[in-house]
């Protein structure tokens, strides 16, 4: 894939807001960062790809373009994950919502809102066809009990997309339901302790007999879990973008290291060990960025291969950011032990493995799709 001028013009703008917002990092406090939110809101970030957008700038390609580029200088992920959770949210309201849906909450991202999706829960994972939140049919709607976990900015979210059961049917029986913050019956849990992503605010919902009315179903009630599938496969190449590009300013610190670092009377650049460790997270690099590439590439384009490819680029592109953040501590020596950037690089890397789903989850949804191809 080869931006247009344009949108290389994107990826570049993108590129200087994502070194901003890394400048800043040491000085602010823990949690969620409002002010960089709210500073892609104003760069047009959301206007890129909400259909009908005033001043609309671009399309799913663009908004690439400038995730491209944000996620190469930012040197930490916790922002880019947000941005691509509320992307997923954007791509199920335009293929799945209502006009009313999209009038509501398009305006609300428009406006910096931010979104949840509540899938997991503590006894079932994300193994939807598992799960226990139930919604249950009322003479007037429905009504929505019990919980779910480990959802991301489900301690500060504006409004949330919960995958639940329908209590009377036992085949067909997923709907997704949208809800507001303050909605009675609904209480947010406390922010997890986490090893890393600490500016990620995660953390639980419950439900507690929260009226849901109809027009709050996003998609067809008893398809949601196609309608689930469809909304976040997006998100699952984005992760592999983020991931690949992540390492990229560390990368650039560790050749500047290895080239100043002298060992046996030698800059340790001159070692091979240590030009294989380097080369190896450069193609790293390069194979999980091209595959997110290809993977959206077959996606937009509705091709049979295409979930599949969304699950090997988010697979591939995990796998490849914790080896390479691993092999930098292991490079830097007892200074890469030492708390600091190449630690808490390390610490954030390991989330991947289950931001988005797990190896396991991944290698079953990419057989799953094999088996479908091959039929």
């Amino acid at each position: 894939m080869m931006f247009t001028p344009q949108q290389g013009e994107i990826r570049q703008r993108y590129a200087g807001i994502g070194s901003d917002i890394a400048a800043g990092a040491a000085a602010r406090a823990e949690g969620f960062d409002f002010d960089g939110w709210q500073r892609l809101r104003d760069a047009g970030l959301w206007r890129m790809i909400v259909p009908g957008s005033d001043h609309a700038t671009g399309d799913w390609w663009s908004f690439t373009a400038a995730l491209d580029g944000l996620s190469s200088t930012i040197g930490a992920p916790e922002l880019l994950l947000s941005v691509i959770a509320q992307a997923g949210m954007v791509r199920g309201l335009e293929r799945h919502g209502t006009e009313g849906q999209r009038d509501r909450y398009f305006g609300a991202i428009l406006r910096g809102d931010v979104s949840a999706t509540g899938i997991a829960e503590p006894g079932t994972g994300t193994d939807v066809r598992s799960i226990q939140s139930t919604l249950r049919a009322t003479a007037d709607g429905y009504v929505l009990n019990g919980g779910k976990y480990n959802i991301a900015h489900a301690p500060i979210m504006d409004f949330a997309l919960i995958v639940c059961r329908l209590a009377d049917k036992d085949e067909h029986n997923i709907a997704l339901a949208l809800v507001d913050r303050g909605t009675p019956g609904l209480r947010a849990g406390l922010v997890d302790d986490k090893l890393g992503n600490r500016n990620l605010p995660t953390g639980a919902l419950h439900f507690e007999d929260v009226a849901v009315r109809p027009s709050q179903l996003l998609g067809a009630p008893g398809r949601g879990l196609a309608t689930l599938i469809d909304t976040i496969s997006l998100g699952r190449l984005y992760y592999g973008l983020a991931a690949a590009n992540l390492i990229a300013p560390y990368l650039d610190e560790a050749m500047r290291y290895a080239a100043s670092r002298s060992s046996f009377n030698s800059s340790i650049d001159n070692h091979q060990y240590v030009q294989r460790r380097l080369v190896d997270i450069r193609i790293g690099m390069e194979r999980s960025r091209w595959l997110a590439f290809g993977a959206l590439s077959q996606l937009l384009a509705g091709q049979r291969e295409g979930l599949m490819s969304c699950s090997i680029a988010k697979l591939v592109g995990s796998e490849d950011l914790i080896n390479s953040a691993t092999s930098l501590v292991k490079l830097y020596g007892s200074l890469g032990y030492h708390n600091g950037r190449v630690a808490e690089l390390m610490k954030n890397a390991l989330a991947f493995a289950s931001v988005g789903g797990t190896e396991e989850m991944h290698r079953k949804n990419i057989f799953n799709q094999m088996q479908r191809l091959a039929r």
